[in-house]
């Protein structure tokens, strides 16, 4: 093997070398190292697409912010007043928006002495929503955003503690909202190990009490709530529940298990919302990015004119009446912004609230897709290529003007991957150019 080795001219042992690196850089593909620098490309790409001009049929977005002018006005609550939440759900559902997506927790025990009048009157509201609301004609499902809790038992800071799964607090809507065909609740966000957000989850799974339960997230549900049904077929959001149903519990007393390649075999590998939207049942981290194209401050405008999102403060809408002309077909969400609600998160755009994450991940999803990488095969291809290319040029111009124009054909693989992510394709640039990179440093 030797005396082969050395037989290679320096074109060959370039090739072999290079080849040994892509193919080790492939099977390290989910590793932490090559990870890191891919989450990291990830967010440098997105600079390119910050407020990009949407595609005609996105729907706009409207905020039904509780910012700081306005927790200031309303005495600085520990809880979002109700008379104040219920004044606006009652403006969303008079704009007609094709959604309402309620941001604030509704973690607020039952008391023993019964319901506040607040309360009751929100309790009202949703029992009689369809009633007063969807009996005439089409009205928005409300989605509101599902507290989790520890299990009483656990105790966080004991590294023997056992894998468990979260609770679901009881709340005084869990009958109605049961019982509701326009109610539903659904998890928000999930954060990563550098504190970062960059992706949604699909689903949260629960045990209460022994009940095993699936939560979908926000955006996942929302994907499938603006489908437009077909006639004579399942509803997208039932699809949804049955393909979900498949990961249910199946022990609450062991806890969160990885499910083994047999169990695996014998459960959807994919929700298809819509021809462009297609969830994968089994995800990587790449497919759950969330590719946030909205920033805070500002915004690009849509095909007809509307701003794609528009901010409205909550102060304003309940203090004296508003024009509901913008939330018109749109996708209306009640949020706060102000600084003591602690909804503040930190992404590759910079701080966001919660509520603005919600819209980013839910247009990223609209717009793109979710994002995909390439078959294994197809990056061992270019790298092949690369490799092949680079062991030439290295030959033909020497070591100094080789390594420029290897580092050019790096910049160029920037603008096909540009245009593939507009498809939710992501070709990674970085193990190209690291498989380049590690052989540069062996001159044969």
């Amino acid at each position: 093997m030797k005396t082969i080795w050395l037989r290679l001219s320096p074109f060959y042992k370039n090739v072999v070398f290079g080849l040994f690196i892509g193919v080790l850089l492939i099977g390290l593909r989910d590793g932490q190292w090559v990870a890191g620098i891919e989450e990291l490309s990830v967010d440098w790409m997105m600079t390119f697409y910050r407020a990009a001009p949407p595609s005609n049929d996105t729907p706009p977005f409207v905020i039904l912010d509780i910012d700081n002018e306005t927790y200031q006005d309303w005495g600085k609550p520990l809880f979002i007043p109700g008379d104040k939440l219920l004044a606006l759900l009652k403006f969303a559902v008079k704009g007609k928006p094709k959604l309402i997506i309620v941001d604030i927790a509704f973690n607020k025990q039952p008391s023993p002495n019964g319901l506040d009048p607040d309360e009751q009157a929100l309790l009202h509201f949703f029992a009689n929503y369809e009633t007063n609301h969807c009996s005439q004609s089409d009205c928005p499902t409300i989605i509101l955003a599902r507290a989790f809790r520890l299990p009483q038992a656990v105790n966080t800071f004991d590294s023997n503690t056992k894998p468990y799964y979260p609770e679901q607090p009881a709340t005084f809507l869990d009958k109605i909202v049961m019982r509701s065909t326009h109610l539903e609740w659904a998890a928000t966000l999930e954060l990563s190990q550098d504190r970062l957000l960059r992706r949604f989850s699909l689903w949260t799974t629960t045990c209460t009490k022994g009940a095993p339960d699936v939560v979908p997230s926000m955006p996942l549900l929302t994907a499938a709530l603006l489908v437009e049904d077909k006639p004579n077929t399942l509803p997208c959001s039932c699809r949804l529940r049955y393909h979900l149903a498949y990961f249910m519990p199946v022990d609450c007393q062991k806890g969160p298990q990885n499910w083994t390649r047999e169990e695996l075999q014998h459960k959807p590998t994919e929700f298809a919302a819509s021809k462009e939207v297609v969830f994968h049942l089994q995800p990587t981290h790449l497919s759950r990015r969330i590719f946030y194209t909205i920033p805070w401050k500002k915004w690009p405008f849509l095909y007809d004119g509307r701003a794609l999102l528009t901010i409205m403060s909550a102060k304003k809408m309940v203090d004296k009446p508003m024009s509901q002309k913008p939330l018109r077909d749109s996708i209306t969400l009640i949020g706060s912004s102000y600084v003591e609600s602690r909804n503040w998160y930190t992404t590759p755009l910079g701080q966001m609230p919660g509520t603005l994450v919600l819209v980013n991940s839910i247009h990223s999803l609209r717009q793109y897709g979710v994002l995909n990488a390439p078959s294994p095969w197809m990056v061992l291809l270019v790298i092949t290529l690369l490799v092949v290319l680079t062991s030439w040029l290295l030959v033909k111009f020497g070591q100094q003007r080789g390594t420029i124009y290897s580092a050019l054909m790096i910049i160029a693989l920037i603008p096909v991957s540009l245009v593939l992510f507009k498809y939710g394709i992501w070709l990674s640039f970085v193990m190209p150019w690291a498989a380049i990179q590690l052989r540069q440093r062996v001159d044969f």
